[in-house]
């Protein structure tokens, strides 16, 4: 999920509207942020993979330190407790600690069990498997986020930026589409 997660931004941003829309849309993706440092510094792992149906499939098999319940929920009180202390950004705080932990809770409905607990403690591994209940079950989820995300935002603004908001639908799209087109090249 990769467009459903900037969708989570834009809805926060309809209710928190001082909170400007380029800090949410960051911290929706923190968490895929610090897994691509952590692989490329060899700490965390992945691999891609063909389903039998020819589904391109990323499996994090060993991110325990990006994707876990224990460090999403930490990053998000992290995040809430240095903007909850900043003066003139106090009302940043709950948004965006919301928007860091939406990333687990979003890619928990996706993913097969695989998201660990934490690097310690009980092997527990969470995920609701809707992806893999058929092949196009993430995408039609991940629409239908889009969507709900882009209509929360898209009547929470004036109908003056009407270019904005339908460039930024565009954008969801696109963002959407994307993984699908490059999974079709390959």
């Amino acid at each position: 999920m990769f467009a459903g997660h900037f969708a989570v931004g834009l809805a926060l941003k309809s209710r928190y509207r001082n909170v400007p829309t380029w800090a949410l849309l960051f911290a929706t993706q923190l968490c895929d942020g610090l897994w691509i440092i952590l692989s490329w510094l060899d700490k965390e792992h992945f691999r891609l993979f063909f389903t039998p149906s020819g589904v391109l499939r990323l499996d994090l098999y060993d991110a325990a330190y990006s994707h876990s319940l224990f460090w999403s929920a930490f990053y998000a009180l992290v995040v809430f407790l240095l903007f909850v202390r900043a003066e003139g950004q106090r009302h940043w705080a709950v948004p965006l600690s919301l928007a860091v932990f939406s990333h687990w809770f979003l890619d928990w409905l996706i993913v097969a069990p695989s998201l660990p607990f934490a690097n310690f403690g009980p092997a527990v591994k969470f995920g609701a498997g809707l992806g893999e209940i058929f092949p196009l079950a993430d995408l039609l989820l991940e629409a239908v986020i889009v969507l709900a995300g882009w209509r929360v935002y898209d009547r929470s603004i004036s109908s003056a930026r009407s270019r904005t908001r339908w460039g930024i639908l565009a954008v969801l799209i696109v963002a959407l589409l994307s993984p699908r087109l490059l999974q079709r090249l390959l």
